[in-house]
């Protein structure tokens, strides 16, 4: 059996679902930034495990999308309140407060992302919009209004020229970041998109649904390129690359992140096991750490520097509901590292330049396939790899490195809310639909907290724009 990698650190202090997290890049120290359905956004020194002074407080709901600019002075925050809060992340003093004024509600903030030249951000949100702001003067630009539902992530890609957005209509659109021009044709998946990511090199383009899939695109042509790969079998939350494109991490309902060599596609190095949903993944500037979160509401730091490929190509019952994860031995009150084998020792603090461990020379071309490759000049996942719900029904029990442990029944794949829509809700548009059509039940959605929770309205504030 594959077996279950063992997190080197967790950090306690939220106390509702972990959303998002990102590492920050140009500090003394390597930090976590995370944000949370308790309303708080939170920084962590990765080394010591511990939280660096008290939450950012300043959103009245859950907060959920997160970015961080690229000279590491600004931290963005989003929440379900409709706000997006520009941070000092020196001082931690609010920069900015941006409301968004939509027609049919309050606007909740699902993603954020920030260009490589820190000159603009962009927002997805609920309404079905994408909208595009100057960061130096917080001045709406433009914004996309043709996804036929809720936006669920946008992400800039790394030449700064293109934006690709992701939705609840099971397309991704990819635009031209200072015209707003599409493209390309709508990238049609067979399900809700939650998360896009993009090759270090803009030429390629990942993304992941609901189902468990991810796919591969060519980024300037809108081309699939190979089949998808069944990576989970619960939804994927979210996706993360790594610096050198080299590996892709994965976060998922079934409990689960899982590795993937992105030019094999193969499963590589051990499972991140959970003990209940994951919601977040983020790699370290340098490769060699992952940080997940999700329902626990505990952010785990995994040290993935002696990981390698894995001799199976299939997602197995066993390795997505391995054994629930022990006390952690690392959880003791000083500074650490990990260095040499998994076992390796402990010893003072991480740097914001932890050594790369998968191949990173900087931002170089992912390997996945030629951009331009059409699905049939890249060999497809075979059948034989790609799980089938009915051979997970039921519960039973599996061998772990922790003794013999019950197996639940299989999450679905199709999450309560994907159930509750109905056909008319996901209809794909067609190129010459400029304004998304809007459903009874999406606008019930508005009012409606990630993880579950009732939603808090905050006290009426100016809104711009």
């Amino acid at each position: 059996m594959e077996g279950t990698l063992i997190p080197v650190k967790s950090l306690h202090g939220h106390t509702k679902w972990v959303q998002e997290l990102i590492f920050s890049k140009n500090m003394d120290e390597l930090k976590i930034i995370s944000t949370s359905s308790d309303e708080t956004v939170r920084i962590w020194d990765a080394g010591t495990g511990k939280q660096v002074g008290e939450p950012l407080l300043g959103h009245a709901a859950g907060t959920g999308g997160i970015a961080i600019s690229t000279d590491g002075t600004k931290i963005l925050s989003g929440g379900d309140d409709g706000k997006i809060i520009m941070w000092s992340a020196e001082t931690r003093a609010i920069i900015r407060i941006i409301k968004p004024r939509i027609s049919g509600g309050r606007l909740r903030i699902t993603s954020l992302s920030i260009s490589p030249d820190d000159k603009t951000f962009a927002c997805a949100s609920y309404d079905g919009t994408c909208k595009v702001w100057d960061s130096e003067t917080g001045e709406l630009l433009f914004d996309f209004d043709d996804h036929q539902n809720m936006i669920w992530t946008v992400a800039y890609s790394p030449s700064g020229v293109k934006i690709a957005s992701g939705s609840f209509d099971h397309t991704i659109r990819i635009r031209n970041t200072h015209t707003g021009e599409r493209l390309t044709q709508p990238l049609l998946h067979a399900d809700v998109v939650h998360s896009i990511v993009w090759s270090p090199d803009s030429r390629q383009l990942i993304s992941a649904c609901q189902d468990g899939q991810i796919y591969f695109w060519s980024a300037p042509t809108g081309t699939q390129l190979g089949s998808p790969l069944q990576a989970h079998l619960g939804e994927i939350n979210c996706m993360a690359i790594s610096p050198s494109g080299s590996l892709l991490a994965s976060a998922s309902s079934d409990h689960t992140a899982r590795l993937w060599n992105t030019v094999t596609r193969q499963p590589f190095g051990r499972v991140l096991q959970h003990n209940d949903m994951v919601h977040t993944v983020a790699f370290s500037p340098g490769g060699q750490f992952v940080a997940t979160g999700g329902k626990e509401g505990i952010i785990f730091l995994w040290d993935i520097s002696q990981e390698g490929a894995v001799a199976t190509d299939a997602v197995s019952v066993s390795l997505l509901h391995a054994a629930p994860i022990p006390h952690l031995v690392g959880d003791v009150e000083q500074p650490w590292s990990i260095s040499g084998s998994l076992a390796g020792s402990l010893r003072p603090s991480i740097s914001a330049s932890d050594v790369p461990s998968d191949g990173a020379q900087g931002m170089s071309s992912l390997p996945i396939a030629p951009a331009g490759l059409v699905d049939s000049e890249v060999p497809p996942i075979s059948s034989s790899s790609t799980p089938t719900r009915d051979a997970f029904q039921g519960a039973g029990q599996v061998a772990s490195p922790h003794g013999t442990v019950p197996v639940p029944a299989p999450p679905s794949s199709r999450s309560f809310l994907k159930r509750l829509f109905s056909k008319s809700d996901t209809d794909v548009a067609s190129p010459e639909h400029s304004k998304p059509r809007k459903s009874t039940f999406f606008y019930k959605l508005l009012h409606r907290k990630r993880g579950g929770t009732e939603r808090r309205d905050d006290p009426d504030d100016a809104q711009t724009n």
